[in-house]
């Protein structure tokens, strides 16, 4: 018998899933609702249960084998589309991270001339493209439904759960308390340029380092054969006395 209170923690468990698989829909610029994502998961594996277990007995492999397998083929489908959720958050992220600098240093720049923030967001989202850009399209969108700006900015930073537009968004949730939060938006744009430079070179040492594996692997690999050879006829001479 199931307790009131064990059920509450049930569905309150389930609840924060849902909510955290929407932060990462979200995040990946999916507008699948949670529900939608996880019926679309569990119909894809099991299509791939029922074709991969019609394959199996097709060929004749024993009931169990065929099970196994088909079950093993479901769970490769439905992490298939866990994986492909976890590379658009990471590609869309990496995207945020080069283009934040430039819409960053526009609004700088357009703060400076003395424009104030909602008007230099909607022009750096006329002017910019891409994520950040559509990202500033709607907050413009909210503002001019009577949301505050600040709010619109703190939604746009927790639809793109990027630590980046969230350290951006704070400096610029600032305009009110400071007369210089240009200056303040200008050193946030050179700091995003640094981290985005320091990525980038990661990732170029990461693919170098991709690169001279295998080739070193296949300058090695000979040597150890002809050194193998003496080796192992010298075993077999002695393996002879």
């Amino acid at each position: 018998m199931i307790s009131a209170a064990s059920l509450a923690r049930r569905i309150a468990l389930l609840a924060n899933a849902d909510a955290e698989l929407a932060a990462r829909l979200r995040s990946a610029g999916i507008s699948r609702s949670p529900f939608k994502f996880r019926a679309r998961q569990l119909r894809g594996a099991l299509a791939g249960l029922a074709a991969s277990g019609a394959a199996f007995g097709a060929i004749g492999v024993r009931p169990l084998l065929a099970l196994a397998g088909a079950l093993g083929v479901a769970a490769a489908v439905y992490g298939a589309s866990e994986h492909f959720l976890g590379r658009s958050i990471a590609s869309r992220r990496a995207q945020i991270t080069e283009e934040l600098p430039i819409i960053a240093e526009q609004i700088g720049m357009l703060l400076a001339s003395g424009m104030s923030l909602t008007n230099a967001l909607d022009s750096a989202a006329r002017r910019g493209e891409g994520i950040c850009a559509e990202g500033l399209e709607q907050v413009g969108s909210r503002v001019a439904g009577g949301t505050a700006v600040e709010v619109a900015l703190a939604e746009w930073a927790d639809d793109a759960g990027s630590a980046e537009i969230r350290r951006f968004v704070g400096v610029l949730t600032l305009h009110e308390d400071t007369t210089d939060v240009a200056a303040l938006v200008s050193d946030e744009a050179r700091s995003a340029r640094m981290e985005a430079h320091r990525r980038l070179i990661a990732h170029i040492e990461r693919r170098s380092e991709q690169v001279w594996i295998p080739v070193t692997v296949a300058a090695l690999v000979p040597g150890c054969v002809l050194l193998a050879i003496p080796f192992s006829d010298a075993l077999n001479g002695y393996a002879a006395l």
